[in-house]
């Protein structure tokens, strides 16, 4: 997975007023407050309609979902993939 990862220069951030920014949730068990705060303002946002995920895919059929998977697995997908039934 790290092989797929972009490679940012941070000094080619900086000069373009850009950052990158990520939260690793598996170290944060014990700070559920913390989270339980994020999550609250995250589903607001939803709500509100300034969080808008952007949905890459659709696959409504299980056979689909296997070749969803496959798509996901390639990274190919930009945005979530969502499964309905």
């Amino acid at each position: 997975m790290a092989l797929g990862m972009p490679f940012f220069h941070p000094l080619a951030l900086m000069n373009a007023n850009k950052s990158v920014f990520g939260v690793n949730l598996g170290h944060m068990w014990h700070e559920t407050d913390m989270v339980t705060g994020w999550m609250e303002i995250l589903l607001n946002g939803v709500a509100e309609g300034w969080v808008r995920p952007h949905v890459d895919t659709r696959a409504s059929r299980l056979r689909r979902s296997a070749k969803r998977k496959t798509y996901m697995e390639e990274r190919r997908n930009i945005g979530k993939v969502v499964l309905t039934t």
